[in-house]
């Protein structure tokens, strides 16, 4: 692609020499971005709607600070005349202008996630000392010294939306771990091909990519008169910060990149790793902290026992539940909820094959029957959950064709992450894979056959920008359990970035993590953003918070599937299938930092009172 007219945003100087002198009918050449550049950004009150709710109350207690504008920018950057798009941006301005250091910009991750809110809740938690964390002046002083933006990226929220669609019908999906069939195979690439062709239908796609962002980014920077752009990514936020810093290592300031995907690889590297990371996410933190809470929820004394009971539900409650629990897993508050999904999904699956004939009624009318939870409130949503858990599995056992329609969130997930870099994996390697995930990860793996990139026509519609000899320093943020960007992605985009620093978060199985709550976590990152000072060490370690109706951190081991059973033991190498030779991988990314610091890591904790005190507590010791 043509950058010549991208390169006019940055330039800071004209270059005249050797420009051949001018005769008076010679006229300049207009500056194809001047339409844009030359825009003022035009602040207004804020429609108290624009994040899709009534939010008159919180808007109105941040008074005049919040306003909203619109952004006009190029649809394709390297071709300025082509036409216009329009991205929203919402601030939270500073509140001592003399003070004043800059914006922070956020994005929440995705791709397709709308950053829209982040400017008001946050400056609300902030300033008002919402955030339980010892930082929490910290926190306040730099809603004091920055402005806060939040902004919805092209394609979604209150910019420019994509939307793909089709007429053509996809074919019912079975559970993709345990329906192997060659028609439900075939089902899963159909599906990737009519959402490929839909999204490749509509003319915007081809725009809406990591590389418009950050350029629509610099743009926003620029208009507001700061130098450089300071940042806060979260997931896919974190290969767009690294895009932008890598695309203008110049103009990037302050950077936090919370829960990392591996953003010097290809696109394709970082979602390879996620079937394995929710599956160790699921069976080696979620089920013993269940096996924990053993006497509230009945689903086993140990975490072999709660893993088992998952993978041993009736196969459409399985595929069901599965997608509850991915959910839950990227907040730790949210832990205790997969036990109450997976309650009823066990006494149900048990109804089933006691009664193989019942009809759905009728096991309806025996689940309502049943016990769940010993106290009246959570038996009761058990009961529905049963209910409902019931009438989906109708649908799952008698899908019905309907046509791709994709809402405008998952239209950019799908456009960006074939738009950003090429999937190199074909089919039939896709199939192989698929196979082995389905096995070895039966949480969510087994269907990478259904995205819609591995027959995304034309490739890539951008270019990945190399790392340069100016790389700017960035604060990485990482958990060690993440489900969505695992830490083997993480430490590998560490080590391959210069001069970038990580806090990792022993034990934590959430996604993601600012404001975390601890001094350990939160006081290097806030004084960061007030101070410019990096942490010392390329990697510094902070222990986990308690999860949720438990006093301690209990240590996560990772654990190893053998033949069907769980094993504390690290096996040879030999044993190990490829996608499990990651967990060997992690551990020698760590040593290559822990020798390159060559210092020892040192673990803060700092306890806070119980999340969830109605939940009985064992001693695990």
């Amino acid at each position: 692609m043509k950058r010549a007219a991208l390169a006019l945003l940055t330039l800071t100087t004209t270059l005249v020499a050797c420009k051949p002198p001018q005769t008076p009918d010679t006229k300049p050449t207009p500056d194809p971005l001047a339409p844009f550049t030359g825009q003022k950004l035009n602040w207004t009150t804020c429609d108290p709607t624009i994040l899709g709710s009534d939010d008159t109350q919180l808007f109105g207690a941040l008074g005049t600070r919040l306003s909203c504008a619109d952004l006009s920018v190029p649809l394709d950057w390297s071709n300025p005349a082509a036409g216009k798009a329009s991205v929203s941006l919402i601030r939270y301005a500073a509140a001592d202008s003399k003070k004043r250091q800059g914006s922070i910009f956020f994005n929440p991750g995705g791709p397709g996630g709308d950053g829209l809110a982040f400017a008001p809740l946050f400056g609300f938690y902030w300033e008002n000392g919402v955030i339980d964390t010892p930082a929490a002046e910290n926190l306040k002083t730099m809603t004091e010294q920055f402005d806060l933006i939040g902004f919805s990226p092209r394609g979604v929220g209150a910019s420019t939306r994509l939307n793909c669609g089709t007429n053509e019908l996809s074919a019912p999906i079975r559970p993709p771990a345990t329906d192997r069939s060659e028609a439900n195979v075939q089902a899963m690439i159909r599906e990737g091909k009519l959402t490929a062709l839909a999204c490749q239908k509509n003319p915007i796609t081809p725009f809406v990519n990591t590389d418009a962002t950050a350029r629509d980014l610099n743009l926003a920077r620029q208009l507001m008169g700061d130098q450089k752009l300071n940042y806060i990514g979260y997931s896919y936020g974190t290969w767009l910060g690294s895009w932008y810093a890598k695309l203008f290592p110049e103009h990037t300031g302050r950077m936090l990149l919370d829960g990392n995907t591996s953003f010097n690889a290809p696109f394709e590297e970082t979602f390879g790793f996620q079937p394995m990371a929710f599956e160790r996410d699921f069976r080696d933190a979620v089920a013993p902290y269940l096996a924990r809470q053993n006497a509230y929820f009945g689903l086993g004394a140990t975490g072999s026992d709660v893993y088992a009971t998952q993978n041993g539900l009736e196969e459409n409650l399985r595929f069901i539940t599965s997608r509850y629990i991915a959910q839950f897993m990227y907040g730790r508050d949210n832990l205790p909820l997969i036990g109450v999904v997976l309650k009823p999904a066990a006494v149900l699956s048990g109804l089933i094959r006691t009664n193989p004939a019942a009809t759905t009624d009728e096991l309806g009318a025996l689940a309502l029957q049943q016990t769940y939870f010993p106290d009246a409130e959570t038996n009761d949503l058990a009961r529905q959950l049963a209910l409902m858990f019931l009438q989906i599995r109708e649908d799952v056992r008698n899908p019905a064709p309907s046509p791709v329609e994709l809402d405008a969130s998952s239209s950019v997930f799908t456009a960006v992450t074939c738009n950003d870099t090429a999937w190199t994996t074909d089919l039939t390697a896709a199939r192989a894979r698929d196979e082995q995930d389905a096995r070895s990860y039966p949480l969510l793996g087994g269907a990478s056959v259904a995205n819609a990139c591995h027959q995304w026509k034309g490739g890539p519609s951008v270019k990945q920008p190399a790392i340069p000899a100016n790389m700017p320093p960035v604060l990485m943020l990482q958990n060690e359990l993440d489900p969505a960007t695992a830490q083997e992605g993480a430490l590998k985009a560490l080590n391959s970035t210069p001069g970038a620093k990580m806090i990792f978060i022993d034990d934590e199985p959430q996604h993601a993590a600012f404001p975390y709550g601890t001094a350990c976590v939160d006081t290097p990152i806030t004084e960061y953003f007030l101070t410019g000072k990096m942490p010392t060490d390329k990697l510094s370690t902070c222990a986990a918070l308690p999860l949720p109706g438990e006093k301690t951190v209990v240590p996560v081991k990772t654990l190893n599937v053998q033949s069907g059973a769980l094993c504390f033991a690290q096996p040879t190498l030999s044993s190990l299938s490829l996608r499990e030779q990651r967990l060997s991988y992690a551990k020698l990314e760590m040593r290559r930092i822990i020798d390159r610091t060559a210092q020892g890591l040192l673990a803060g904790r700092t306890l806070r009172p119980d999340l969830n005190g109605q939940l009985t507590v064992r001693d695990c010791q």
